[in-house]
């Protein structure tokens, strides 16, 4: 571990001086002015836990980029060092970049990891592992677990489904729709909204329990469940226990908050062993407990582990009256929270935070509404600084409230609904990374149901084990832009019904089949299961969509709450839905003071503090007024 210096233990007593002399004398000059709070953290000794609650804006990832390479400058250890994790790559790899830019050529990654919780626990125990405990034999030599997604329904797995009811209705769960808790004896959780475990009798369960352990066994395991396999091997194999602790003695966890119940109790173990694991985050930010992330669990562990608490208060993001609004709703979510946040980017306009009444039949035109009056503003605003439209969104809860903006996504269509959907992700008009990430996975997937069973990778566009994965996703690309050519007949759909167009699908593929490497079948065998989606061979294709090209789609991003999570952008407009159908999706679920819907209120202030000059929400007209009034109380201008 690096250099106590116990001269920094009373670090809340050095001056000023003191304080950015010591860290100069490690990483140099620094070219930001670091405020109190941030030097604290930043000096506070690596070998007490903390847990550092940071309010939106507060330059969060910059202070953790700065404290890891404050740490590396004097870590002695070549064989140990930090683990420092956070939950995309893009967010591990902004990190990174911090920590090179503050620590230059001494912070190079090793014995040090910058990467994902999942690479990690992945990298160092999963793969290594896994098999142990499950008693997988392996392939060809190849012990290693394949990870499967939750929302997968390939061939492969039908050997484990446990059958539910066969009349009068037959019914059936899928393995992948369930996974083993972290605990003993074993609890089985849903991951799947459709799969309600409460009421089935013990005698399912086991069944359940013993389809799982199959799956497992077989080497295949959802991200849940890779979990909890490793959790089980720390539990059984002190020694692995032991070694990890000594190969990364520090962990530091960038938003803490969305770990799920198997993290914090694999983190439960490691901290046990002597691992001093540092929390970075806020609470008020946890927004997926779909993925069984609760709240209470990570206060429980804050508690139990006695995390020393240091906060970061300033929001270097928005404007005071923005961070009001956030402030007013993190209120809402708990009344026992007592720090005060304040903004520190100026105002450009008198009236920064707003609230709008729409009509149903005015509902689409919302985006629109929101650019004329962004122009409208930056027409008064006599600075330099104006509200680019193109850093701004349009947010809801859901993608079916944003489905009559625009084309989206969806997740559980059939292989020949994923083909046709891919084909209207990729002609989207202006067509986004996103769009395009979709269009390709989506398309992979159907590719892979059709031609190798849906034995694919899912985060390589669902690539065969028979390909490469630059190779597949260069055919991908070659098939899909092929696929959009009017002599194909598969775009635009017009007037088609499914069944006319998986005729023209089929003359289509036939001529791929013939370059596929290792197909699983002949042609005269797979042609047979591109037919039209049941029930729907008279529909037309284009029901399947709600896409309406409306000018501002090419103007504005259109996405969801989830989506924008640690961004900042210039302006927002915050979309309620039409009724409370949505849970979370609609403006009362959002001040809402029941506990159950404590975290719908927190999707509100995850969205209502990404903006720095501009939050619009817009709330659909109620023959009661009440709620309306209750919204505005919050801090906006009625207009």
């Amino acid at each position: 571990m690096g250099d106590p210096y116990s001269t920094v233990e009373n670090c809340r007593q050095m001056t000023r001086a003191e304080k950015v002399g010591l860290l100069e004398s490690r990483i140099g000059t620094l070219p930001i002015h670091l405020t109190e709070e941030q030097l604290d953290f930043v000096l506070h000794p690596v070998s007490s836990a903390v847990f550092l609650k940071a309010c939106p804006g507060s330059g969060k990832t910059e202070v953790v980029g700065i404290k890891s390479a404050f740490e590396i400058a004097a870590w002695k250890s070549a064989f140990s060092g930090m683990a420092i994790l956070s939950f995309t790559k893009n967010a591990a790899s902004e990190i990174g970049k911090r920590i090179q830019s503050y620590g230059g050529t001494s912070a190079a990654p090793h014995p040090h990891f910058v990467g994902t919780i999942d690479s990690w626990i992945h990298g160092y125990l999963l793969q290594p592992f896994a098999h142990h405990i499950v008693k997988y034999q392996g392939n060809n030599g190849d012990k290693s677990i394949r990870l499967v997604d939750n929302e997968s329904r390939y061939d492969f797995l039908t050997p484990f489904t446990t059958v539910l009811s066969t009349s009068p209705k037959y019914k059936d769960v899928w393995v992948n729709e369930y996974y083993l808790e972290c605990s003993e004896p074993l609890v089985i959780q849903s991951q799947s909204k459709s799969l309600v475990l409460e009421g089935l009798s013990s005698a399912i369960m086991a069944e359940l329990e013993k389809n799982k352990k199959r799956f497992l066994k077989a080497g295949l395991a959802t991200y849940p469940d890779a979990e909890f396999l490793c959790y089980m091997e720390l539990k059984k194999n002190p020694a692995i226990l032991k070694n990890l602790s000594l190969r990364f003695p520090v962990i530091m966890i960038d938003e803490c908050q969305d770990l799920s119940t198997n993290q914090l109790a694999i983190l439960g173990l490691l901290a046990g062993s002597g691992i001093v694991i540092h929390f970075i985050g806020d609470p008020n930010q946890s927004i997926y407990e779909f993925k069984k992330v609760r709240l209470q669990d990570i206060h429980a562990y804050i508690e139990k582990h006695q995390l020393t608490k240091m906060f970061l208060t300033r929001n270097f993001r928005s404007n005071q009256k923005i961070v009001n609004i956030a402030a007013a709703l993190k209120q809402l979510h708990d009344q026992t929270e007592t720090e005060e946040i304040s903004g520190h980017i100026e105002e450009l306009h008198s009236s920064p935070c707003v609230i709008w009444e729409y009509d149903v039949k005015d509902f689409q035109q919302l985006p629109q509404r929101f650019i004329n009056l962004v122009r409208q503003i930056n027409e008064t605003i006599l600075t330099d600084t104006k509200i680019e439209i193109k850093r701004s969104a349009v947010l809801a809860r859901g993608h079916t409230t944003l489905g009559g903006f625009r084309a989206q996504s969806a997740s559980d269509l059939s292989k020949i609904q994923c083909f046709a959907n891919a084909l209207d992700c990729w002609m989207v008009a202006p067509r986004t990374g996103k769009d395009m990430n979709n269009a390709l996975k989506q398309i992979g997937k159907s590719l892979c149901q059709l031609f190798y069973g849906g034995k694919g990778s899912y985060q390589q566009q669902h690539c065969p084990e028979c390909y490469e994965p630059v190779a597949w996703r260069n055919l991908l690309y070659s098939l899909i832009e092929n696929a959009v050519l009017p002599e194909q007949k598969l775009y635009p759909f017009d007037c088609q019904n499914w069944s006319v167009w998986t005729g023209n699908l089929k003359v289509f593929l036939k001529k791929y089949h013939l370059a596929l490497i290792l197909p699983d079948g002949a042609w005269d065998k797979i042609k047979n299961t591109v037919k039209a989606p049941p029930k729907m061979a008279t529909l037309t294709v284009t029901d399947l969509f709600k896409t309406i090209n409306y000018t501002f789609s090419e103007q504005i991003r259109i996405t969801t709450f989830h989506d924008v999570k640690g961004e900042s952008l210039d302006a927002v407009i915050i979309v309620s839905s039409k009724d409370k159908k949505s849970r979370g999706g609609h403006f009362e679920h959002w001040i809402s003071a029941d506990i159950d819907e404590k975290e719908f209120v927190r999707f509100a202030y995850v969205a209502s503090s990404r903006p720095r000059h501009l939050l619009v929400w817009a709330v659909p007209k109620l023959k009661d007024r009440e709620p309306f009034k209750a919204a505005v109380k919050l801090g906006f201008i009625e207009l």
